[in-house]
């Protein structure tokens, strides 16, 4: 089925003539936009849907052939939502959601601005604990979601992938790896890291992803070992060690902190929102579960640098 936040973006570059202006009005990057074209073109089989002229991009014949249709499908949604949006304000209630620490707590607060827009008597209680009190927690329905990174095996949860999270290699401004293009992993060797601590998930991946690259944390200096991402950040800022933070833990404007341009595949972590699969009637609960995974909010976390 046509996604129709991937229509509004087409019709956004079809009516400012390109991306990066159509970027400007939807308050996105122009990747963002491109990469909802390039979504919007594989759902249609494969078809290019614009061409470049100058500095215009006009439409193909495949374009203008789904330019009617697609103002009025957008055209149709938006009906939609305002038939049923005089009933939001009828939803209300409590949702317990239980969060793992790293790097959730940054991005989280934005997922649930969708949900505050859409379903505003709708109060959020958000706990941040370990994965297993949280999965434990869950089962004894004292959180009704929780988001964690490690998909659960039990039986009886139901899990859907919300977000895939680079984490990148940061150094402090002026730091000489900054300098450099495509740094091979053995060099950092030769600087003290800030690392979480041992057992972490995120030191998990992080030891993956050097290990994939012919580095073991063992021959790493280690100069801070620390759970919380916003402290390993501090401790870059602070002059202590490199480290390996999420994107979303990233200020808008690096002025001083600056991305170690690392050699080889990204270093990435799951976030996967967990429910019961047999539990008791809350339609809140449901209501924001599909909201945490709609289009709607999807599209705040592909701004955030996350990819879903």
């Amino acid at each position: 089925m046509l996604n129709t936040v991937h229509l509004q973006t087409f019709l956004a570059v079809v009516e400012t003539g390109s991306f990066s202006a159509a970027a400007k009005r939807l308050h996105m990057s122009q990747p963002a936009v491109s990469q909802q074209i390039r979504a919007l073109e594989e759902q249609m089989g494969g078809v290019r849907l614009f061409r470049r002229s100058g500095q215009q991009m006009v439409l193909t014949l495949a374009g203008e052939q789904l330019l009617s249709n697609a103002r009025e499908l957008v055209a149709m949604a938006e009906r939609t939502v305002q038939a049923v949006s005089a009933l939001r304000g009828q939803i209300g209630g409590r949702v317990r959601v239980g969060c793992v620490a790293g790097g959730a707590e940054a991005f989280l607060p934005y997922a649930l601005a969708v949900v505050q827009r859409q379903y505003p008597a709708v109060t959020v209680e958000v706990e941040v604990q370990a994965a297993d009190r949280l999965l434990e927690g869950l089962g004894e329905r004292l959180f009704d979601l929780v988001l964690v990174n490690d998909p659960p095996r039990r039986r009886g949860f139901e899990t859907r992938l919300l977000a895939v999270e680079r984490l990148v290699l940061v150094a402090l401004s002026g730091h000489p790896l900054l300098s450099a293009e495509q740094i091979p992993a053995g060099v950092l060797r030769d600087y003290p890291l800030a690392l979480p601590r041992v057992g972490h998930l995120l030191r998990r991946v992080i030891e993956d992803g050097l290990r994939r690259r012919g580095v073991n944390v063992s021959d790493l200096r280690i100069a801070l070992e620390a759970d919380s991402p916003l402290l390993l950040r501090a401790a870059v800022e602070a002059g202590i060690g490199l480290a390996f933070l999420p994107v979303s833990l990233l200020p808008a404007r690096l002025e001083r902190l600056g991305i170690v341009a690392l050699a080889g595949q990204p270093v990435a972590q799951e976030w996967h929102l967990v429910r019961l699969r047999e539990r008791a009637p809350a339609h809140v609960v449901d209501l924001m579960y599909e909201t945490l995974l709609a289009e709607e909010t999807r599209s705040v976390l592909l701004q955030l640098g996350l990819t879903t």
